[in-house]
């Protein structure tokens, strides 16, 4: 063991180790995945903590998420997609007028078809944002689907568009008991007890008598409702 004459003598030496050492390695360490990612680029030899690209990393969402959306009534009977697309994208702050989201959407007086080109559409409007829509069809029974799906848009910002159909005798959503098949358009806005209750926003409220601006329906209620149909999440 050297003798030092003071503690200056020490500090310096200890200090070249270190720079020394520093030099010489490369620093590694786990990504929340447990993975062992080195980043030898890095300053200093730093740590990549990101996920691999390939898997996203699990994290725990919200009881609940009420998103703000501003409402509009559809403009006549066929404008249900092109209104809640609407809404949906100027909450995003993309503002569209509901004839801009109709020739996005292709919708005609037959309506709006349902399937990948609602999301198409969303996406368009919504294009070099941080928003990507997509499209699910919906099984009569696929609850849990939907609400994972449901939950995730959420969480992440953004409302999700639902296509419904709904006949006499399997009416699920307060006013759609019209009398004959109904298909129609509208808005999952908020979610409560981690999606197993939702909000609907009805753009039919003030044009269809008996309609609601906003209505809370169980999950299960909702999923039966969109049986059949889809969802832009």
């Amino acid at each position: 063991m050297p003798e030092w004459d003071d503690c200056s003598d020490f500090v310096t030496v200890l200090i070249a180790l270190c720079l020394f050492c520093a030099g010489s390695k490369v620093f590694a360490g786990k990504n929340p995945n447990g993975e062992i990612i080195s980043d030898p680029n890095a300053v200093n030899g730093g740590v990549n903590l990101s996920p691999s690209s390939t898997e996203k990393v699990s994290t725990p969402k919200p009881e609940q998420v009420i998103l703000s959306i501003p409402f509009q009534t559809q403009k006549n009977y066929y404008y249900g997609a092109p209104a809640s697309a609407s809404m949906i994208v100027t909450a995003l702050g993309y503002p569209k007028t509901q004839d801009e989201m109709a020739k996005l959407l292709g919708t005609t007086k037959e309506g709006t078809d349902a399937g990948d080109g609602v999301a198409a559409a969303l996406n368009k409007a919504v294009r070099g944002s941080k928003y990507v829509f997509r499209w699910s069809w919906q099984g009569y029974h696929d609850v849990e689907k939907m609400k994972k799906h449901i939950v995730e848009a959420l969480s992440y910002g953004n409302p999700v568009l639902v296509n419904t159909t709904e006949g006499p005798g399997d009416c699920y959503l307060i006013g759609h008991n019209v009398g004959y098949t109904f298909n129609h358009f509208g808005i999952i806005g908020d979610y409560f007890d981690y999606g197993n209750r939702v909000t609907y926003v009805d753009p039919g409220y003030g044009l269809y008598k008996g309609f609601v601006m906003n209505q809370t329906v169980t999950i299960e209620n909702m999923s039966h409702a969109t049986g059949g149909r889809g969802y832009a999440w």
